[in-house]
């Protein structure tokens, strides 16, 4: 039987190599890889993070020449504006710029109303993900975890306790036995270089969402979306400032 949770407990996992993909700030991105491996999923949200995992995810296997089968997994939560759409535009524009022909149409799974609210909502997506490597027999779980801007820059977000604090300071990307955060060490303006480098902008981030407040907020603040006012928003936004660029998507 698999793991309760992919997100606790050290890594043991069967990696030939790790794929660098450095950014102008230093960091990296790192891919693991194994000719061995079968398939793998990748979490797709739609969001600036994963959308740039998959397509170096499909670059960085298309580049070895491996057959390394990588489906998308992607959930729709009815208390969130965003939807399924974002992520099926960013997949086939994915297939388009890689040419991997690897790279499946993705997993689509819609959340039920009564799980969508925590712990419900990550008891939910935990063993969605646990039913879908029993039945897919899946090799490795990629996410598109980042880590936090610093203190110092997050002085001006609002609701500052809402980010995921365990992406504050990262040690390791390898999170678990069957999970691995490939961004770890990589924070919203690394990312957002990366797809300056890879000439990203208008293909891919365009179509990206990063907005994560619920649609009852939205509707009772008189909001458009995005939202522009959400921690996600806010980070989103520090990104593109850092590299000195607008945000094509808005």
């Amino acid at each position: 039987m698999l793991k309760e949770t992919f997100y606790r407990g050290k890594q043991d996992i069967d990696i030939e190599e790790e794929i660098f993909f450095e950014n102008k700030f230093g960091t990296k991105t790192i891919i693991p890889f194994n000719s061995k491996w079968k398939r793998i999923v990748l979490q797709a949200s739609g969001g600036l993070d994963s959308s740039l995992l998959l397509f170096l995810t499909a670059k960085a296997f298309k580049e070895k020449g491996a057959a390394v089968e990588i489906f998308p997994l992607s959930l729709e939560i009815p208390t969130k504006a965003k939807n399924l759409e974002s992520a099926r535009r960013i997949i086939a524009t994915v297939k388009k710029l890689t040419g991997y022909e690897h790279l499946k149409d993705g997993i689509e799974v819609v959340m039920p109303l009564e799980e969508a609210m925590p712990p419900k909502k990550n008891e939910f997506f935990n063993n969605t993900i646990i039913e879908l490597f029993r039945e897919y027999k899946f090799n490795m779980e990629f996410n598109g975890n980042t880590r936090n801007p610093p203190e110092e820059d997050r002085v001006f977000f609002p609701n500052d306790n809402f980010r995921e604090l365990h992406r504050d300071d990262r040690t390791t990307i390898y999170n678990s036995d069957l999970s691995v955060s490939p961004h770890s060490y990589v924070s919203k303006k690394g990312i957002v270089s990366q797809y300056i480098k890879y000439n990203l902008l208008e293909d891919l981030a365009v179509h990206t969402v990063s907005c994560d407040m619920n649609l009852e907020d939205l509707e009772r603040r008189g909001l458009g979306f995005p939202c522009m006012q959400c921690w996600w928003c806010y980070e989103r936004k520090w990104g593109f400032d850092s590299n000195n660029i607008k945000d094509p998507a808005t």
